[in-house]
């Protein structure tokens, strides 16, 4: 019997290429490793182009097979769409979604709207990285990746949803004994910073405005650290100034553990962006979880805007 392309060998291949791996493919799809790959050595024979390259450590589709693989993902959303219009609960939404997102942004935010979306929609499954490493959205089959900072890759659709406040701080006991911070021109040695470096959030030198003037920092480091939080932490013991979302030290501003300096400068916005992969049609699962997603952290935000307000007032 010769070979038949059909939905299941398409819903075979798009497993593969979503997880990188033949072995995790077949996993998923509780079959064999060697059906999986027999199955898509099949695919490839029949359309006379090889669609993935294999290699020891990961999986590459050629060029033949990202288009392959673009209009499998059409194809099977397609199918999907239709069966959802025939099914009696037409608001079903099923299936895995792979996210990625900052470490912070993960655990002080995300992470709990996450687990709220899973509680609402059971038949879906989520895996979630949090990782301040640079990611390959597509080599690495992600579904869903929160970006902090612009988004330079124009093959992706991005998918604004805030501006990050940030702030210059310090604590009482390292300004007591490196001196205080009043205008732009103290920000000097022996002053130091503790300095924020990892590839997934992009801080470049410090910038600051005010009115028609504008000034660029760039303090020398006792230390450098790879996450916003232990950042903070180093700050707080009195090693060096930092730069932080206003978010994160608001309550050691509150408490006098921080110190806000140059208050009168403002600093540049950074933006957060949900970014996917360029689809016509993307999975419903998908969409849902992004609006979900961003409607919850427009309440979070308009309700820190009202708190914030109130403390003004009293």
């Amino acid at each position: 019997m010769g070979f038949e392309m059909d939905l299941n060998t398409v819903a075979i291949f798009s497993q593969v290429v979503e997880c990188g791996s033949f072995t995790q493919a077949a996993e998923s799809l509780d079959m064999t490793k060697s059906t999986v790959s027999r199955k898509v050595a099949d695919l490839e024979q029949h359309l006379g182009v090889r669609l993935i390259t294999r290699s020891t450590r990961n999986l590459t589709l050629t060029p033949e097979g990202e288009i392959f693989y673009q209009s499998c993902v059409q194809m099977l959303e397609i199918m999907s769409q239709a069966e959802l219009q025939v099914t009696a609960n037409q608001d079903l939404v099923r299936g895995r979604l792979n996210v990625v997102m900052p470490v912070e942004l993960g655990q002080q935010v995300m992470g709990q709207y996450i687990h709220d979306f899973l509680k609402l929609y059971p038949n879906v499954s989520i895996h979630l990285e949090l990782t301040n490493r640079e990611v390959d959205i597509i080599g690495e089959g992600i579904d869903l990746y929160a970006q902090v900072g612009d988004v330079s890759d124009s093959s992706m659709v991005a998918r604004p949803f805030h501006n990050s406040r940030r702030v210059m701080v310090a604590s009482p006991r390292y300004l007591e004994q490196y001196g205080q911070i009043t205008t732009p021109e103290d920000l000097k040695p022996p002053h130091h910073q503790v300095k924020i470096y990892n590839k997934a959030v992009k801080v470049p030198r410090w910038q600051l405005m005010q009115d028609e003037n504008e000034v660029f920092i760039d303090l020398p480091y006792q230390l450098r650290v790879n996450t916003i939080t232990s950042s903070l932490m180093a700050c707080l013991d009195g090693l060096g100034i930092a730069i932080l979302p206003e978010f994160l030290c608001r309550e050691h501003l509150a408490s006098g553990q921080l110190v806000q300096l140059l208050p009168d400068w403002d600093m540049p916005m950074v933006p957060v962006s949900f970014v996917y992969p360029q689809r016509k049609l993307i999975p419903k699962r998908l969409r849902v979880l992004i609006d979900y997603l961003i409607n919850r952290f427009e309440q979070r935000t308009e309700l820190l805007e009202t708190n914030k307000a109130a403390d003004f007032t009293m």
